[in-house]
């Protein structure tokens, strides 16, 4: 009878349970195409067509009935075709962590994100696509994030105190614990244990100060063993004793104030240490939205550069985008037009220039959407790279062509 009465009472409690929390499950299957693909400047026959699963993932997420404990799943299989080729083998944990707030002002956050948190990038990152991880489009990510290197996807902890000075300041403690390489190769890497002094030159400091009615300040600093992916950024597991610099600093503007639209603008410098030498970037981004120029059409800008002193470093970059936004019948019609060009002592324009004209044809349907573009470039790879030995990173002076088609699901 005992045993009858527990088993009564817990199914009693996970009713319960499921009736006052708030829980979600949400997925999303892309498929991609490449209609043609082609070198309009060879004489060779090089018309190609193919396609792939570009995305598949399921998530499920949820949070009590007072909203100060959640969790969110997502089991991702990313770009199958590209397999164990692009170092990811099989499906990854993409988004596992579980975050609590018993105040309003306090939330610990245990887990990894690899959407990205504290992202500064605004228009510079894939928003300025509209759209997150878009096939359509091409974007050179770590040019960006050094340029506005808010974001944060490693496993570890984050200890956010929020709404502070009148609801105007946030601040955010980062402590990664796992691998911060990327891709991510599974668990292994993802939960990878650190020592003590790793750990203490690894953090990363995020904070946000709203101005009213003007715009948002953005400042960032991640310590030498946070930073992957740069000049100075070689090895992952890095202690102060054996850090190349003193870490990075982030600092900008979101200016959202304006009559016509949104600006941001900001930079990032690699502090140097005695034996290494300036490594600033800097950017900008405009947002016109098609409310300011008529309800028919929005403009998007942004231009990055970084400036190095000292010899033996990488030549400087500069890459701009336009994107002319046209509501063209129940969808849009994007322009990105792009433009990337290397500064080295010798300019030759065959290595150091590149270029591409993107425009996308964008219609949203009921639970997911259907875009299908042209992309015509020259001198750059897939990733918007100059250079580079991969055989997506084709570095001739050639005009290639690309009809790519997407057709996404979402529920």
């Amino acid at each position: 009878m005992m045993k009858k009465l527990i088993a009564v009472l817990a199914v009693s409690a996970i009713v319960t349970t499921a009736v006052h929390a708030q829980a979600s499950v949400a997925g999303t299957f892309e498929v991609r195409m490449n209609v043609m693909q082609d070198n309009l400047s060879s004489d060779a026959d090089n018309l190609r067509m193919g396609g792939s699963i570009g995305t598949a993932w399921l998530q499920l997420s949820g949070a009590n009935a007072d909203g100060t404990l959640g969790s969110t799943w997502r089991f991702r299989q990313n770009d199958m075709v590209r397999g164990e080729a692009g170092g990811v083998a099989g499906p990854v944990w993409h988004r596992a962590f579980a975050w609590w707030r018993p105040v309003d002002s306090f939330r610990l956050f245990l887990g990894i994100d690899s959407d990205g948190m504290f992202d500064t990038a605004h228009f510079a990152g894939w928003g300025f696509h509209q759209g997150d991880n878009d096939y359509m489009f091409s974007h050179q990510w770590d040019y960006w994030r050094r340029i506005f290197p808010g974001n944060w996807d490693s496993f570890g902890a984050a200890l956010s105190f929020m709404g502070l000075l009148d609801g105007q300041l946030n601040i955010n403690l980062i402590l990664p614990t796992g691998s911060r390489t990327w891709p991510r190769e599974g668990p292994a890497r993802i939960t990878e244990t650190r020592d003590f002094a790793e750990l203490a030159a690894g953090f990363r400091l995020h904070s946000t100060f709203a101005i009213p009615g003007t715009g948002l300040l953005q400042f960032t600093y991640n310590a030498p063993g946070a930073l992957m992916n740069g000049v100075h950024l070689e090895t992952a597991r890095t202690t102060w004793e054996d850090a190349n610099s003193f870490g990075q600093l982030g600092l900008s503007f979101l200016l959202n104030g304006l009559a016509f639209g949104n600006v941001l603008f900001g930079g990032a410098i690699i502090i140097p240490d005695s034996d290494n030498d300036l490594d600033l970037h800097l950017g900008a981004a405009l947002d016109i939205p098609s409310a300011t120029l008529g309800d028919v059409m929005g403009l998007r800008f942004r231009v990055g550069c970084n400036i190095r002193a000292g010899d033996g470093g990488p030549d400087p970059v500069i890459v701009t985008n336009i994107m002319p936004i046209v509501a063209l019948g129940p969808g849009s019609l994007m322009f990105d037009i792009g433009l990337t060009m290397r500064l080295p002592d010798t300019f030759d324009s065959e290595r150091d220039l590149g270029w591409s004209v993107k425009p996308v044809y964008r219609l949203p349907l009921a639970s997911g959407m259907f875009s299908v573009g042209l992309h015509l470039w020259s001198g750059l790879g897939s990733t918007g790279v100059i250079g580079g030995n991969q055989a997506n990173l084709r570095t001739d002076s050639d005009i290639h062509i690309n009809i790519p088609m997407l057709l996404r699901f979402s529920f």
